[in-house]
């Protein structure tokens, strides 16, 4: 007959002794890891800037990703134990490298780092007027479109006004204007009280801007063109026909 086991028998099972000291070491060169990655991560959003701004992105984009594969020959050199990586541990740093030089490089990309943005040049409007100097909401305005004359009555209209905006992310350095390939002079009524009668605004827009000259006759067709710089040298053109009837 078996002997029955005995309750004293049982063997206790005890965890084993926590290594305190070898946890908060662990840690701190996992911080230190961590903050090397990101400093990385600012090496590698520089030189994608760098390229992108040679009008090479695609060469920016793919060095700043090879760049993360420098980690593996900083760690040690920094006195950053690597011996003891897993691809679970590169795949968490890989993410925390991509993450970082992603937000870097999106702000070298942006004002105040940096302005790859071309202006924007829009908004025409066009009016007519028998005064030279016109009082507020006293022209009746039509929008023209690129591509579609604006057809503006020619009756007892000396003047013609066109009416535009010339916008940036950063700013405009200077707006030049022709009509019929000679050169006019725009002037900025950004805040002044607005000309057209039927504008949902009393005064213009910020960045807006005005052209005027003389009316030609009847049935004639005027090309009008404007050229806006950015503060990079940055530069876009828009322009619109305008025929009378």
């Amino acid at each position: 007959m078996a002997r029955r086991k005995r309750k004293e028998d049982v063997p206790i099972w005890e965890p084993p002794e926590f290594d305190e000291v070898g946890y908060m070491r662990k840690e701190i060169e996992s911080a230190k890891i961590s903050v090397v990655v990101v400093a990385w991560a600012v090496v590698g959003a520089i030189l994608a800037y760098l390229f992108y701004a040679l009008n090479l992105p695609i060469v920016g984009f793919l060095l700043g990703l090879l760049v993360f594969a420098g980690l593996y020959f900083l760690l040690p050199m920094l006195g950053l134990p690597i011996h003891g990586f897993k691809r679970r541990d590169w795949a968490s740093h890989a993410m925390v490298y991509f993450f970082s030089w992603l937000a870097f490089s999106i702000l070298l990309l942006n004002a105040p780092f940096g302005d790859h943005t071309t202006p924007v040049v829009g908004s025409f409007e066009v009016g007519s007027s028998n005064i030279t100097t016109p009082g507020a909401r006293s022209i009746y305005c039509f929008s023209a479109t690129p591509g579609t004359p604006a057809r503006v009555p020619a009756t007892g209209n000396a003047t013609v006004y066109v009416i535009f905006r010339a916008t940036d992310n950063v700013g405009i350095r200077d707006v030049m204007a022709q009509v019929d390939n000679v050169n006019a002079t725009p002037t900025l009524v950004a805040d002044q009280p607005s000309v057209c009668v039927n504008s949902a605004t009393p005064t213009f827009l910020p960045n807006t801007y005005s052209l005027t000259f003389p009316n030609p006759n009847t049935g004639f067709v005027v090309s009008v063109s404007v050229t806006a710089v950015d503060t990079s040298g940055q530069t876009a053109k828009a322009s619109i026909q305008i025929a009378w009837s």
